[in-house]
């Protein structure tokens, strides 16, 4: 996993993890690091890696290790880093943009059920669109280029288990949840209704 923090000298910290195919030099996400970096914190960023095994080793323990060494830090998170945060302890204010935290109801579907049985870490199956349209009018040119066209189906099986075992929401109390209702690839409805809808 790629971490890189900006503004070391900052005063306070402020974990961000971005979703999947985010990377860290994309103009939108250095943009925004900028203005976190201009509000005095100290930004650490981890892009999280497009193929996974093994949601725990490969994306969670990672971030935990870090902020375990952290007295005192804030959470700022996009679609799929918002499942990571889930399973993160220990930190004071959350912001969740779009968190994957269900199957949006497109890719609740047989064939993708059957791509979640696969075990294979390789990135052969069409993601079904990475247009600006899918990405939002603000996607760069090269944001566009780098968004992978394609996944791995052990990627979708370790997100659909991390889904399916969330500890208790930890928004409710100490965050606040910003996202689009007609989000073509995160679940609503999941965020909408918070722990019911895992029930």
């Amino acid at each position: 996993m790629r971490r890189e923090t900006f503004n070391r000298a900052g005063k306070r910290d402020l974990v961000f993890v971005l979703g999947w195919g985010n990377r860290i030099e994309h103009e939108n996400v250095r943009w925004l690091v900028d203005r976190l970096v201009e509000a005095d914190y100290r930004v650490t960023v981890f892009q999280i890696p497009t193929v996974v095994t093994d949601f725990g080793t490969e994306w969670v323990k990672p971030v935990a290790e870090y902020v375990d060494d952290l007295e005192h830090y804030r959470l700022l998170t996009h679609s799929t880093g918002g499942l990571v945060a889930e399973y993160l302890e220990g930190a004071e204010h959350r912001v969740y943009l779009s968190p994957w935290w269900g199957f949006h109801a497109d890719m609740r579907n047989p064939l993708v059920s059957l791509a979640m049985k696969l075990p294979l870490p390789w990135s052969i199956l069409p993601t079904g669109g990475t247009d600006r349209e899918m990405l939002g009018e603000l996607a760069t040119d090269r944001q566009l280029e780098d968004t992978p066209n394609r996944i791995a189906p052990t990627f979708l099986r370790e997100a659909k288990r991390a889904q399916s075992h969330l500890p208790p929401f930890q928004f409710e109390a100490t965050g606040v949840v910003f996202y689009t209702p007609d989000d073509a690839v995160v679940s609503a409805a999941t965020i909408e209704d918070g722990p019911a809808a895992l029930e």
